[in-house]
């Protein structure tokens, strides 16, 4: 029941706090090298399971040659096979992104600020409302660039495009919440 509750809460919480949020090394390794390693693992143990009982029961070897039978869902299943691991990927980043950056907007951190240049300001797509811009910031030092939603002072930020940019927020263990910009 509670992970049903939490699938239910989790988008609801997300849509009503949105945070701008800036990820750092711990949470770069986890989404973008171990969760793709532990789709990929458990990709090819779950191919294994379902070989060995092909081999073994002869009543699952006669289901799979019925079903695999037909021409359309031979084709299905060679174009939907290779995304497997990519469903597996979403499903993980999914389930643990949006309550890392929750749990870094609702719990005090450490103060935090850093120099960024704001490269590029864009109007949020057509779900957001009118006052959300998209923010692309890059580090000067390291060269990687952010961005994030930000819903403040649209009008005086969409003119600073390439100016100097402190960014102003709490540093929790997966990233930073940014709280304000000052130009």
């Amino acid at each position: 029941m509670f992970p049903i509750l939490l699938c239910i809460i989790i988008p609801i919480l997300m849509d009503f706090t949105d945070p701008p949020f800036i990820t750092n090394e711990i949470y770069d390794v986890i989404f973008f090298i171990a969760f793709p390693i532990i789709c990929g693992a458990s990709f090819i143990y779950l191919n294994i399971l379902v070989f060995n009982k092909y081999r073994r029961c002869s009543k699952y070897r006669e289901h799979l040659k019925y079903s695999f039978s037909d021409t359309k869902t031979k084709l299905s299943l060679i174009f939907a096979y290779p995304l497997i691991p990519l469903l597996i990927y979403a499903s993980l980043y999914f389930l643990f992104s949006a309550p890392i950056k929750l749990w870094a907007y609702y719990t005090q951190g450490d103060y935090w600020y850093k120099e960024y240049i704001l490269t590029d300001v864009q109007k949020c797509g057509s779900d957001y409302e009118d006052s959300c811009t998209r923010l692309y910031f890059k580090d000067p030092k390291t060269n990687e660039t952010h961005d994030f939603r930000w819903y403040e002072d649209k009008s005086t930020i969409m003119n600073n495009k390439n100016d100097y940019v402190y960014i102003f927020g709490e540093a929790s263990l997966f990233g930073y919440i940014v709280r304000d910009l000052e130009r």
